[in-house]
């Protein structure tokens, strides 16, 4: 804890969840096959290295990162493990020594960060390709993989570890839509000549299907329990990460009869939190909390820092009481899932990245 600081809301981590959904994808995809967890955005929001620990010690071969800084910090506390810097950040001559001194896998996924790797490489720098076979954003065309391929093949410097993509995975089932993708990335991969690793199968696409299981996987929001739960081969089994989220009541006002209008109509006693807008409250609020085991009613817009209930039915409530905005208290619960209904708009994997960093989180392990 920081100095002066004292604890307040706090984002609860099931780290057991984590280990336990990594044995599930192992279960699913089998022994031989490279399992990488994708650990982009701090994780989705539940912490890089904690994370990164977990789902090594429950059997992942690889982590994946979304940029050279924090592949660095991962290795600057001894994770040793293959690490594959996915692509979007531009490289440049200090990024790509960086790649080869901290022993990461860099991402070629056009023209330019080809140029660079081929430009600043000096000592067996390992790379992927990415190919874009439908969900264009990034990746070269399938059509321009043997190429890349060879002038990869033909530089000392470097070295070609695998070709992956990212596939489109519709909402709805697409089985036609995904064949087609799957089909173009197998295509490329025949152009290219054999390569170590091979990755098409995404946490979605595994829920679909295991035929699009190569020698290879990138998983995340498997391994966080954020597929939907009630349909899927993986869905059903796993476990969610998210565990609770939480904070404390710090004040009670009671309304007088002359100040209850507006948003405090029929309010008579109310309570606030330190818990607003800084901390996620509105992309995480179902407009209800938790406190001693019921619901409590959100009064109007979260402030900054705060956020007032109605507790009006919790005559009972005192000044340091648990409050529940995620998770389970007692009997009663507001699930992830339901935040989500409330919150068309947000898409599962960004649920714990609603949590605001100043947020505490622990970990249960």
């Amino acid at each position: 804890m920081r100095p002066g600081h004292h604890t307040q809301n706090r984002f609860d981590v099931d780290l057991r969840a984590i280990a336990a959904n990594v044995a599930t994808v192992r279960r699913s995809i089998g022994a031989g096959v490279w399992l990488c967890v994708a650990l982009k955005a701090d994780a989705y929001g539940f912490g890089l290295l904690p994370v990164a620990k977990t789902v090594l010690d429950a059997g992942a071969d690889a982590v994946a990162v979304g940029s050279v800084a924090d592949g660095i910090t991962l290795r600057q506390h001894r994770i040793r493990a293959p690490i594959l810097v996915y692509g979007g950040e531009r490289l440049g001559p200090s990024s790509v020594r960086e790649l080869e001194q901290y022993r990461l896998i860099g991402t070629v996924h056009n023209a330019d960060s080809l140029r660079m790797c081929r430009q600043s490489a000096r000592r067996g720098l390992e790379v992927m390709i990415e190919v874009d076979v439908g969900l264009w954003r990034l990746g070269f065309d399938r059509h321009d993989v043997a190429q890349v391929a060879e002038a990869i093949r033909a530089e000392d410097a470097l070295r070609l570890r695998g070709i992956y993509t990212h596939m489109r995975v519709e909402a709805r089932p697409d089985a036609r839509g995904m064949k087609n993708q799957f089909a173009a990335f197998l295509a490329a991969l025949r152009s290219a000549g054999p390569v170590p690793l091979t990755i098409a199968a995404s946490s979605r696409v595994l829920d679909r299907s295991s035929a699009m299981v190569l020698n290879g996987v990138d998983v995340g929001r498997a391994v966080y329990g954020l597929l939907p739960s009630r349909s899927g081969r993986l869905g059903p089994r796993l476990k969610p990460a998210f565990a609770r989220l939480r904070s404390q009541l710090t004040t009670l006002k009671p309304v007088p009869p002359q100040s209850r209008t507006g948003s405090l109509a029929a309010v008579r006693l109310l309570g606030v939190i330190p818990f607003g807008r800084a901390s996620g409250m509105p992309g995480i609020s179902v407009g209800a909390v938790l406190i001693r085991g019921r619901r409590a009613r959100v009064v109007g817009a979260p402030s900054l820092e705060h956020t007032r209930i109605d507790l009006s039915r919790h005559p009972t409530a005192r000044v340091g009481d648990e409050v529940v905005v995620l998770g389970r208290q007692g009997t009663a619960e507001i699930s992830a899932a339901e935040v989500l209904r409330a919150h068309p708009e947000l898409p599962d994997s960004a649920l714990a990245l609603q949590v605001g960093a100043a947020v505490e989180r622990f970990y249960l392990n």
